[in-house]
């Protein structure tokens, strides 16, 4: 028996949709990196294309990666991050954190933002333990981790570990401006 098919637009369905919004044929998308038929069959949602030749895909169409990858999703939860990295900036913790809790456990860059939010908010202990729920691995772990899924070609599990990286080294420095508790 055959899987139900995923909800939601397809990834073959995003490049389709692009590649036919911006007036390019197949061949002017796949140039001479891989053929026509092979982005057909991508378009068909019978192939899945290496990370290589999604970021050819996603340049060609002037598409984020990530909008290829997660569809809508992905576009929502970039917009919330910025939108909370904004209200930081401009020193409204409040809306900061009010944009991040619909997000707040999905990965290491919420968290760190979220934990931030949190302590310019005066929510120290708050904040602690929203970094501690980044797991048991320290910032040079992630590294570490990260270097590894680059060899492995896992770019998402890279960036996964070098978001979680940079969190907890700006923890660190976050906290080391903390008052003693």
């Amino acid at each position: 028996m055959a899987p139900p098919p995923p909800a939601g637009e397809t990834l073959g369905q995003r490049v389709r949709k692009l590649r036919r919004r911006r007036g390019l044929s197949l061949a002017q998308v796949a140039g001479s990196e891989f053929s026509r038929a092979f982005l057909n069959q991508v378009e068909m949602d019978r192939s899945q294309p290496s990370t290589r030749v999604l970021r050819v895909i996603a340049d060609r169409l002037g598409a984020p990666l990530d909008y290829l990858v997660e569809g809508r999703r992905g576009l929502e939860r970039e917009l919330g991050l910025e939108q909370a990295r904004l209200a930081l900036a401009r020193g409204r913790p409040r809306r900061a954190l009010s944009l991040l809790r619909p997000i707040a456990g999905e990965g290491a860059e919420e968290a760190g933002l979220y934990a931030r939010a949190l302590a310019a908010s005066g929510r120290l202990p708050e904040a602690v333990a929203a970094l501690a729920g980044l797991g048991p691995m320290g910032a040079a772990e992630h590294v570490r981790a990260a270097d590894g899924a680059l060899r492995d070609d896992d770019l998402a599990g890279a960036l996964e570990h070098f978001r979680s990286a940079r969190v907890l080294y700006e923890a660190d420095s976050m906290k080391a401006g903390w008052p003693a508790s």
